[in-house]
């Protein structure tokens, strides 16, 4: 038996395995494995059919790094991508993008993914419309990260009780009104003027994420 043959049956299985491609400037290190389960394109390139190794027992692949990151680590973990933000909504650019990646590649889940739009599938984004007086409770509440708020301010008016005998503190408030108050207004109705207030408009966003459905598909 040759000495290198012995170097290589005494190595680690992990490291025998091991496999490290150069993707343009970037390199990246995986296993046979991890490439060849569900990539016709590495299990054809990591076949031993071919002596396309470079020198130092890399591969080279004609592909652009950044994109190549998402390739591997879907291959990695089966988790499908989703690339979306609050404001700016889904990168359907990115998802071109990667979809050509995928048909290279020969990754048929990917690729069914991508050009079935699987990814609106996963965010469903929920809206509720309320309207409030302006106060300062509800510009200074805490909310969870899923959920945006839009403020739209405006105006508007009510009724408000007015004391028979015009004390301030009294507005608005029939039940501060003593006996007094009461022997003044006589037999009429109670008074109410109309009030212009400061309202707001809120436009509650959340969004809801499925992350099941970017492990089934």
């Amino acid at each position: 038996m040759s000495d290198a043959v012995t170097s290589q049956s005494s190595l680690p299985l992990a490291a025998a395995r091991q496999i490290t491609l150069q993707v343009g400037q970037q390199q990246f290190v995986t296993t046979r494995e991890t490439l060849a389960a569900e990539s016709s394109f590495f299990a054809s390139l990591l076949s031993g059919r071919w002596d396309n190794a470079l020198a130092d027992e890399s591969y080279f692949i004609d592909a652009d790094p950044s994109l190549f990151e998402h390739i591997l680590r879907y291959l990695r973990r089966g988790v499908l991508p989703v690339f979306y933000d609050t404001h700016k909504g889904h990168d359907y650019a990115l998802y071109l993008a990667l979809l050509e990646e995928a048909k290279y590649f020969q990754i048929p889940r990917l690729q069914e993914w991508l050009e079935n739009k699987g990814y609106l599938r996963t965010l469903m984004v929920e809206y509720s419309v309320q309207e409030v007086e302006v106060g300062f409770r509800y510009l200074s509440t805490t909310r969870t990260t899923d959920e945006y708020v839009e403020y739209h301010p405006g105006w508007g008016t009510k009724k408000v009780y007015v004391c028979p005998r015009g004390i301030p503190v009294h507005r608005g408030k029939p039940g501060a009104c003593g006996r007094d108050c009461r022997k003044a207004q006589g037999d009429t109705e109670d008074i109410y003027e109309e009030e212009a207030i400061s309202k707001m408009l809120l436009v509650k966003k959340r969004v809801v994420f499925d992350i099941q459905a970017c492990l089934a598909g």
